[in-house]
């Protein structure tokens, strides 16, 4: 630490627990310790003790009086002052607490948790002066006492429910129950391992046992082949491969000398992947390239940002892969973020065969340890790319000079369900702001927000309007491919003309014309299981979850009614529980429906499925892309995963089995979200040799995002989504907030919910804010999840954020800054 650092004796920490956007906390810092700006740290907050991050240093703390640090947990600083000014702009927009913030850029494992610990002080209190409740509390720490076990107050309350904290606190104050606060080590660390290997100087006594004839096979086995390899084994697998006996003994002779070493968890160890040339880019690749390359060295008109809208199969890889060429050869690093796990595996594959041994990987489908020496390989510099979903904008990549982020118009991108609620777009773009990295965003059908903004210059726009085939070539020559045909079934007519089947007569027989052909097919249909709803065909009554207010989705192969949002399952009631008739009956269809449908058509064909249900990893993802891609099985079916950026060049046909799942619900992104995945996944047909066929199944054959995408015309889609956002003042023509409040008690819930807007509109009345709107309070939908109520509020306008900010909004609401979605 220099002079100046050492005169600074306080430190500004954001400690983990609920304080607001943008609030750190004074601490004095004790003689002899190095706590700096990015450090992780233990410290004291009110009666407990918890971790937090040093965002400063100052020698005049905001307090007259000070606490301590307690502790530096890690000896390395674990944020540079990129990430900590990163995530206080991330606690300010998103408006969560700094720490909140700074936890996604943490190793994994860093996030160490508070513990909380109770002891009876004296357990022969009155019991007739305890509540019910109180006495179970008692007992349960009695019993966890007389077992020599920590009572975690953590624990007691998801064992006895949320009540017994408060049941703590009133015993805590009686003097019965004392609390202790401590925080967990961190979870994670780097896998030490041993190494053996033969000891120098008994080398001449090695050569003489092993020139003479004692026995011991696998003592000689182990020497040989460790003169023979020339270097070191690990312990362990030396023990496993020729016996601890063998091992130990040589050992004991000193022949064998042990070195620990560090064992390293690499997703991609034993990997190979085929080497490729860069491919000659077409005219307008090149052209785009060119702009990139001079924005990287600086010599642009100023923008920091690209947005490439090309067609499906238009090229957009190869130019993102010479952007990395180009940054990589600037001395610089770079980031490419893709929208499902699933499709890391190919990307991987992409950028591998240019960029072999450069690579890092980081997502949430790879195990702790994986992930925790991947960040920190990554932070070291020793990896020139890192590739991954969302969460993958946070690595701590030195040097950043590129973030690619493909298919940006994903809502993927968009962290919902838990602090920060960030989007990896802007995140990225905030980025280059402190960085100065390039932000390359492609997508066949970009956000409109997005395109909105290239459109208005802020962001450099571009487009590749021509499809190019992979012929199998070497690639240096490209050749221009047309887009697929595409057709569009009115399944009304269907019906009325005595077709109830799932497949309409025009994709029955495609199926048949390219399935005897020998290509592949796909069939999308964004819902999964066998049945959809579960109805009583007498009353009407609909089977539905316990815990949410959705149907239950029927799957066949376990014989359960799944609820796809918490999980709950049941088995198929014989009658129906409303009326008692045995009347009840399956409607809709599924995934697996689809599958088995196809398979008992085409026997010989092969059929896989690629669900949720199938691929819950990216290993599952990985055998699933091998087994279609060698023609194993020549239909795959299944959900959106398969509409992103996939490449099959033996795919000639794509079916859409129902084009109307999701139009009908409450957002005003429906139409975009459902042109978009009908887009993207009619351009997976006829990316080889041979000409693409789409057909597209709806009962909406009218509907604007279905006719546009069945034209595959962005523009056109474009055009007339923009007019609705306009005419409705929605993105990009305002700015939107949603606030929503979940409760297990309906009234409450409703009640909360009124409560919150009668007050935002009095501080809107009060400060004149008629540019803002605020719209509700109404049920969310769906209007029960996972056993709580919901009701949300959303405000909109030019500034939303100026009138929350006049109300002191509860912090068990939850605030989505820029939502995605508003359901």
């Amino acid at each position: 630490m220099d002079v100046g650092a050492c005169r600074m004796r306080f430190a500004e920490v954001a400690v983990d627990a609920p304080t607001g956007s943008g609030r750190t906390f004074s601490y004095a810092i004790p003689d002899g310790m190095d706590a700096r700006p990015g450090h992780l740290v233990q410290a004291p907050f009110g009666a407990r003790m918890l971790p937090g991050i040093v965002f400063a240093l100052s020698d005049v703390p905001q307090v007259a009086e000070t606490k301590d640090i307690t502790a530096v947990l890690f000896d390395d600083t674990l944020l540079d002052d990129t990430r900590l000014r990163l995530a206080e702009w991330i606690s300010e927009y998103y408006m969560c607490s700094l720490f909140d913030a700074a936890a996604p850029m943490l190793p994994p494992g860093g996030r160490v948790r508070p513990k909380t610990s109770l002891a009876l002080v004296n357990a022969d209190t009155d019991a007739d002066a305890l509540t019910p409740l109180q006495k179970r509390v008692v007992e349960y720490i009695a019993k966890r006492d007389a077992a020599g076990r920590v009572a975690a107050q953590e624990r007691l309350v998801k064992a006895l429910g949320d009540s017994a904290a408060a049941s703590v606190a009133s015993l805590v104050s009686k003097g019965i129950v004392i609390r202790d606060y401590s925080i967990s080590k961190p979870s994670m660390r780097h896998k030490r391992s041993t190494s053996v290997s033969l000891s120098a100087d008994k080398a001449a006594d090695i050569d003489a046992w092993l020139n003479s004839k004692q026995r011991a096979p696998k003592r000689r086995a182990l020497l040989e082949r460790l003169r023979r390899g020339g270097g070191a084994m690990d312990a362990a697998a030396a023990r496993k491969e020729y016996g601890s006996g063998a091992v130990r003994a040589l050992l004991d002779k000193c022949w064998l000398a042990t070195q620990p070493t560090t064992v390293d968890r690499d997703p991609l160890d034993g990997r190979v992947f085929e080497r490729a040339e860069p491919l000659r880019l077409t005219d307008r690749q090149a052209a785009i390239a060119a702009d990139i390359r001079a924005a990287i060295e600086g010599g642009s008109d100023g923008r920091k940002s690209f947005v490439i809208q090309g067609i499906t199969g238009s090229g957009k890889t190869e130019v993102y892969l010479d952007a990395v060429a180009e940054c990589l050869r600037m001395g610089r690093r770079a980031i490419a973020l893709v929208p499902e796990i699933a499709l890391t595996y190919q990307t991987i594959e992409r950028f591998a065969a240019r960029f072999a041994g450069r690579i890092a990987v980081l997502h949430s489908g790879l195990t702790d340890g994986e992930r925790f020496d991947q960040w920190w390989k990554i932070r070291r510099g020793e990896y020139d790319i890192v590739i991954g979903s969302r969460s993958a904008v946070m690595a701590p990549v030195p040097n950043l000079g590129l973030i690619v982020i493909d298919e940006e118009h994903e809502w993927t991108y968009k962290q919902h369900d838990a602090m920060p609620r960030y989007h990896a777009r802007d995140v990225a773009l905030r980025l280059s702001d402190l960085t100065g990295a390039l932000v390359v965003m492609g997508s066949a059908s970009p956000d409109v927000v997005t395109y909105f903004g290239g459109l208005r210059r802020r962001h450099s726009l571009h487009l590749l309007t021509e499809r190019f085939a992979d012929t199998g070539g070497d690639g240096t020559n490209a050749k221009r491919a047309a887009l697929p045909s595409v057709s569009v079934v009115d399944m009304r007519r269907e019906l009325r003309e005595s077709n109830s089947d799932m497949f309409s007569r025009a994709l029955r027989s495609a199926l048949d014309e390219r399935l005897a052909s020998g290509s592949q097919a796909m069939l999308f249909l964004n819902r999964r299981g066998t049945a959809a709803f579960y109805q009583c065909y007498s009353c009407g009554y609909s089977l539905k979850c316990r815990r949410c207010d959705v149907s239950v989705t029927y799957h066949a192969k376990i014989k359960r009614f799944i609820c796809h949002y918490c999980g709950y399952g049941r088995k198929p009631p014989d009658m129906c529980p409303q009326c008692l008739n045995y009347r009840m009956r399956y409607y809709g269809i599924g995934t697996e429906a689809v599958a088995d449908e196809v398979a008992l058509r085409y026997p010989d064909v092969g059929v896989l499925r690629w669900d949720r249900d199938i691929a819950a990893s990216p290993k599952a993802h990985e055998a699933l892309l091998r087994r279609f891609r060698s023609g194993e099985a020549r239909v795959l079916v299944g959900t959106q995963m398969i509409a992103k950026g996939l490449h099959f060049p033996e795919v000639t046909l794509v079916g859409v089995v129902s084009a109307d799942i999701g139009l009908s619900i409450p957002d005003y992104r429906a139409g975009e979200r459902a042109f978009q995945l009908l887009y993207q996944v009619a351009g997976r047909a006829g990316r080889g040799k041979r000409e693409g066929k789409v057909i597209i199944q709806t009962f909406q054959p009218h509907n604007y995002a279905i006719q546009a995408a069945a034209a595959q015309d962005y523009q056109a889609f474009y055009t007339r989504e923009m007019a609705y956002r306009r005419e409705q003042a929605n993105p990009p023509y305002s700015r939107l907030i949603r606030l929503l409040y979940a409760h297990t008690n309906q009234a409450r819930c409703e009640g909360e919910a009124l409560r919150l807007a009668g007050l935002l509109r009095e501080q809107q009345a009060a400060w004149g804010y008629s540019d803002v709107e605020v719209l509700g309070p109404t049920p969310a939908y769906p209007m029960r999840l996972r056993g709580r109520y919901r009701w949300h509020i959303v405000l909109r306008g030019a500034d939303p954020r100026a009138l929350l900010d006049k109300v002191d909004a509860p912090r068990d609401w939850s605030v989505d800054v820029d939502p995605v979605a508003l359901t």
